[in-house]
């Protein structure tokens, strides 16, 4: 893909392998950007058409975080050189299935393993539910939670994000993505804004499994926001 080693340094005066990561996080961001500024115009544009449009870019940000940390992944473990940063799996704001306490949740491979925190999915091996929760630290105030899962083309799982054992979200696994394993094609994401946390609080995700779809996790992000936000859920 490159005729240079990866520590050559191009005309910016960065290595090639640091450009690739730099590169893909902003690219992750500036389709986060795109999101907020369409938010900018609720009110000015009629309901129908800002939430297609809403939902579409919301789908795009979520997936753009697939592609920049499969990308980077894999370029990690190819280059054996780490980005100068520390941001490859190294979000400080992201809690893996692997790291909560599961209850009937098991992991599978993913194929291809970048696709996947730990090129690991973890699904429901229970006939009716599987829980998978987390302890958390985090200073009070209000935080966006975003939840990462695996939507197959058939079945239609349903989730539920409890905090402290009471519902604040439920969302099902109904879009229409390409495939019917947990990977790249499949991963999409939850988010829930204006959740107000405590030290303490203990967040759960519970799935429930449709028609051979195991209501498949990867991972939960938390992350602090600036200000209150009105709570505004979406998946996709």
């Amino acid at each position: 893909m490159h005729h240079v080693p990866y520590t050559y340094k191009l005309h910016s005066g960065k290595t090639v392998i640091q450009t690739i990561y730099d590169l893909h996080y902003q690219g992750a961001q500036e389709a986060a950007d795109q999101v907020r500024e369409w938010q900018s115009l609720d009110g000015l544009i009629d309901d129908q058409r800002y939430e297609k449009v809403l939902g579409l870019l919301e789908y795009q940000a979520g997936h753009a975080i697939v592609w920049r940390d499969a990308i980077d992944r894999w370029f990690a473990r190819m280059s054996g050189i780490p980005d100068a940063l520390g941001r490859v799996d190294h979000d400080p704001n992201r809690i893996t299935a692997s790291a909560m306490q599961l209850d009937g949740y098991t992991p599978v491979d993913v194929n291809p393993w970048e696709t996947a925190s730990g090129g690991k999915a973890y699904i429901c091996s229970a006939r009716s539910a599987c829980t998978a929760s987390s302890h958390l630290n985090r200073a009070a105030g209000w935080y966006t939670v975003a939840v990462q899962y695996f939507d197959y083309r058939n079945g239609v799982s349903t989730f539920r994000l409890l905090l402290n054992q009471q519902p604040v979200g439920t969302w099902q696994a109904d879009n229409t993505l390409p495939g019917m394993a947990p990977n790249g094609d499949t991963s999409t994401r939850y988010t829930l804004r204006g959740v107000p946390l405590r030290p303490g609080d203990v967040l759960t995700i519970e799935g429930h499994p449709d028609d051979g779809e195991p209501a498949p996790i990867d991972y939960i992000e938390v992350t602090r926001e600036a200000a209150p936000a009105l709570q505004n859920a979406s998946a996709h």
